[in-house]
């Protein structure tokens, strides 16, 4: 997601209103719309989970690194905020030159994010993953993702998932969907089924069909 978004900012050409106004619904939530591309949002929504239903029951074994990651997500909450005010600054703009000016200049806040984002990710990886695997047994975690998924609503599970399986290997598909298929209930398994067919290509998916044996 955030390859593809900085890739998007990049290229943007911001002296035309309308692709600015699609830039930007990619950045911030539109309120007045009932659907959103917002890519930004959709990060924002990954730590609060962690926040609201993982930190909680980690923070009893291991408090210090609860409080560094929980410190690093109020740095995220404040430069997406930065990315957003940015953002609200640039549409009113009629002159090209100052088109131009704050479109780089939400691109290189939006690139500052990203950076302190996926450092941000590095570090779980290398610190909460190890830490949860020490403390809670395989059964336990799949109990703890289980919760997380549970308060997902299902327009923003699925829009989630046109994200996370595209950038899974054919391995970590397979893996998911012989999950899928011996503990998901026949409605879950179908829309991920129908998800997978819409998200990856087709010579992909049919090699994760045959490994999986769906």
């Amino acid at each position: 997601m955030i390859y593809e978004l900085g890739r998007e900012l990049q290229t943007a050409d911001f002296t035309d209103e309308r692709a600015t106004e699609r830039m930007i619904g990619k950045l911030k939530k539109d309120l007045s719309s009932a659907s959103s591309t917002c890519l930004v949002c959709l990060l924002h929504e990954h730590h609060a989970n962690e926040d609201d239903y993982v930190f909680p029951d980690v923070r009893t074994y291991e408090p210090e690194l609860i409080g560094t990651l929980l410190a690093e997500h109020r740095e995220v909450v404040r430069k997406i905020a930065g990315v957003w005010k940015i953002a609200d600054a640039l549409k009113p703009l009629r002159d090209r030159e100052e088109r131009i000016e704050g479109g780089d200049k939400l691109n290189r806040a939006a690139n500052d994010l990203f950076a302190y984002y996926l450092a941000h990710l590095n570090g779980e990886e290398a610190t909460l993953v190890p830490a949860m695997w020490k403390h809670y047994t395989d059964e336990q975690l799949v109990a703890m993702r289980t919760n997380v998924e549970k308060h997902i609503p299902p327009e923003l599970f699925t829009e989630w998932m046109k994200w996370v399986l595209p950038s899974l290997n054919i391995n970590e598909l397979t893996g998911m969907f012989v999950g899928l298929k011996e503990g998901a209930p026949a409605p879950v398994l179908e829309h991920m089924f129908q998800l997978a067919e819409k998200s990856l290509d087709e010579d992909r998916w049919a090699a994760v069909k045959a490994k999986a044996g769906l």
